[in-house]
């Protein structure tokens, strides 16, 4: 028996039908591309792995992928300005909608491009950068290193106390200046040694450098040095000592010897900006995040060092500082 053909208008109507799902289909997942957010991010030098300022970003990225509906590239900062230039060109040419830069080193890299493609939005991290299409946030470090300095101070039992910066800039300057205010806060005659390693990515430097400092007395060190802060742990894991720092959680490296950190909240700023270009309401200038900001945060520290006593202490201070009460130079 044969099958009745189906009339050519029929075979039309079903294909019609068949195909409006799809179509429907294409523009949806169309529609949903282009309400995409695109975020480019060029790290700081010491890359990912730092366990500090450039996994800070990251984590920032990620958060606001969970949070928002956006993809996200990154690119590793390059000793050859010319590279980190052509990341930024390459995100712009393709209609990123954020491009951030990252740490003091790429300031050069996004005021040039930023320059070239003024339609495009730019965000600059840790870095001071006046320009049309340029939201530019800093952190003022000197509040919260003011109390790693009170912190260190307390932790002392020498009267002698260090701090290290990857490089001489001026994010550094100000961890260093509140970090020796704070611990001549809590002790007028406390020594303070302070060293500029001259990297943010050199291990070995950190080491050698707080070897010294530990054989001349000094028996806690802050550490604001990114990756090259790691080798300050395995110095202070090798010489019994404490070590501070200005980043993420790092005392699984180093339990015991690692106190606790003073985390700069780089998530923070990364959230901000993909927030503010979705709901429109980016706009250029230079911002600063403090304690009262949620730009910089305190601890978690070791228990086993860091008391509830002084805990409270340092509550105190902080909330003194916020209120305006305690005034932290920068």
């Amino acid at each position: 028996m044969k099958r009745a053909a189906i009339p050519c208008i029929a075979r039309m109507f079903l294909s019609f039908i068949f195909i409006m799902p799809l179509i429907a289909a294409s523009c949806s997942s169309q529609q949903k591309q282009e309400n995409v957010l695109n975020v480019g991010l060029l790290l700081g030098a010491g890359g990912l792995g730092d366990r500090s300022f450039n996994d800070s970003a990251y984590d920032g990225l990620l958060r606001a992928q969970q949070t928002y509906n956006i993809r996200f590239e990154i690119a590793d900062f390059s000793t050859d300005a010319q590279s980190n230039m052509d990341a930024l060109r390459l995100w712009a040419r393709n209609g990123f909608d954020l491009i951030i830069g990252i740490s003091f080193d790429n300031l050069n890299s996004i005021q040039t491009v930023a320059g070239e493609f003024p339609g495009i939005k730019f965000g600059a991290i840790d870095f001071e950068l006046k320009a049309d299409n340029v939201a530019s946030i800093v952190y003022r470090e000197q509040e919260a290193d003011f109390l790693m300095g009170v912190l260190c101070a307390m932790l002392t039992k020498t009267g002698s106390v260090g701090v290290v910066g990857g490089t001489d800039i001026p994010a550094i300057r100000r961890i260093m200046s509140g970090f020796s205010q704070g611990a001549r806060f809590q002790n007028p005659n406390i020594n303070i040694s302070e060293e500029i390693a001259g990297s943010f990515a050199d291990p070995q430097l950190g080491y050698d450098l707080a070897i010294k400092l530990y054989n001349q007395g000094v028996d806690v060190i802050h550490n604001a040095a990114s990756r090259t802060g790691l080798g300050i742990i395995e110095a202070a894991k090798e010489s019994g000592k404490l070590t501070t720092g200005a980043s993420g959680d790092q005392r699984y490296l180093a339990p015991g010897n690692v106190v606790g950190n003073r985390p700069k909240r780089v998530d923070t700023a990364v959230m901000l900006l993909v927030g503010e270009v979705l709901n429109g309401s980016f706009e250029s200038g230079i911002r600063s995040l403090g304690l009262k900001e949620d730009g910089l945060a305190l601890g978690p520290f070791d228990s086993d060092i860091v008391t509830p006593d002084i805990l409270a202490h340092l509550a105190d201070l902080e909330n003194r500082i916020i209120s305006g009460e305690i005034l932290v130079q920068g």
